[in-house]
């Protein structure tokens, strides 16, 4: 890489003190977590001076997600993004909640510096099956964004990309994550 990146997509491994019942549910049954203080000292690569943080958050976690926001050098957040789930039979997903049962996934977009958009007729909510029981071939595995997600953030900005805790390579970024 000889320029520093435009682009900063994480999906950090936010800490659960979950105890959910079967052999899969919840994050520490799926992969390593680090706490909020383990994030913000992340080893971040070189990031240019207008950049763009596309941040995934859990709903459990908001200040925290704030605090990484800005530990990282990135200003306040200007918008977010929301995954709507459904299931591979069109129906509304049903997940985990202490509260109230999720059926979204929430992405918090924040600049530093002033980056280019080159697209300005995006939609802030995208909507893509899932399978969280896993009988499809839709099912990626625990906490894995869809496709369509990287398809928005390259339409909005030029990169150079990378994302960190990844957990698969993608072409055309540099992905960075134990999973790989």
């Amino acid at each position: 890489m000889t320029e520093p990146f435009r682009v900063i997509c994480a999906d950090p491994p936010w800490p659960f003190d979950d105890r959910l019942p079967g052999d899969t549910r919840g994050a520490v049954k799926n992969y390593k977590t680090m706490r909020v203080n383990e994030i913000e000292r992340f080893p971040l690569p070189p990031i240019a001076d207008d950049a763009v943080l596309f941040l995934w958050r859990v709903a459990a976690m908001q200040q925290e997600a704030l605090d990484v926001v800005k530990t990282w050098g990135f200003g306040p957040v200007k918008t977010e993004a929301v995954w709507l789930k459904k299931t591979a039979n069109g129906h509304r997903w049903f997940g985990m909640g202490r509260t109230l049962r999720a059926e979204h996934e929430i992405c918090l977009i924040a600049t530093r510096g002033r980056p280019l958009v080159k697209n300005h007729s995006t939609r802030s909510s995208f909507v893509t099956e899932v399978d969280f029981e896993g009988l499809s071939d839709k099912y990626r595995g625990h906490s894995v964004k869809p496709e369509q997600f990287y398809d928005i953030v390259e339409t909005l900005f030029d990169g150079p990309f990378v994302e960190l805790f990844a957990r698969r390579q993608r072409p055309g970024w540099t992905c960075i994550g134990d999973e790989l």
